[in-house]
């Protein structure tokens, strides 16, 4: 019944906003090609479809090295290459380098994650002085439906312009539900609200997949 209802949100939540602000789809495919016990090396595909997720107006893929270096600490470098918008119909280029720290705790049956994030970024007319600063917190609830384990999680990630100095994106997903689909393979399903400021903030509403496989 609790996954029931998380995905009747998933999919109502959205429709019933499409008459305000941007509605979009994004997708992600994550494989992780080394998987050990300290070191995983993985990989990531995205696609985010704009204006009523008809138009695709953002894509990049990224290879990351993680190290789980403590129990409760990793960290992560990985390498990025994307496409997008840039206030016009035109795809722009980026290039990042992204240096990660990943603490986690687990209380209960409660998982906490953090992701601090620092990104070198080098856009195409604007050069490489753009870093950027990002703070992810995820808490991730496992139930189980008919025996089947799945996982309810909610998380919050803002944005910090260090050019600018400001905070100029949030990123919130207050429903999201995570499918085990084999041993090695899973699916995640969202809702999240996006509020990015130029002169002034404005918001898109998202569903969201992610797919992820470990070879």
């Amino acid at each position: 019944m609790k996954a029931r209802m998380t995905l009747l949100i998933l999919f109502l939540m959205p429709s019933s906003l499409l008459a305000g602000d941007d509605f979009q789809y994004w997708s992600r495919m994550q494989v992780k090609a080394i998987d050990t016990r300290y070191v995983d090396y993985i990989n990531y595909w995205d696609l985010r479809f704009y204006e009523g997720a008809s138009h695709l107006g953002f894509w990049q893929t990224s290879q990351k090295v993680q190290v789980d270096a403590f129990e409760n600490l990793g960290f992560g470098a990985a390498y990025t290459y994307l496409e997008a918008e840039a206030g016009s119909s035109e795809l722009k280029y980026q290039h990042r380098l992204e240096l990660e720290a990943l603490p986690r705790w687990k209380f209960g049956r409660i998982n906490i994650n953090n992701r601090d994030r620092f990104e070198f970024r080098w856009i195409e007319g604007k050069g490489s002085d753009n870093g950027r600063f990002r703070q992810l917190w995820e808490f991730e609830f496992p139930f189980k439906a008919k025996s089947k384990p799945l996982a309810f999680y909610c998380s919050n990630e803002f944005f910090l312009d260090c050019k600018a100095r400001t905070i100029n994106e949030n990123q919130v997903v207050p429903a999201g539900i995570v499918i085990p689909l084999s041993r090695r393979s899973s699916l995640k399903v969202f809702y999240m609200l996006q509020s990015r400021k130029k002169d002034t903030w404005s918001s898109s509403h998202i569903l969201g997949t992610h797919l992820s496989f470990a070879l």
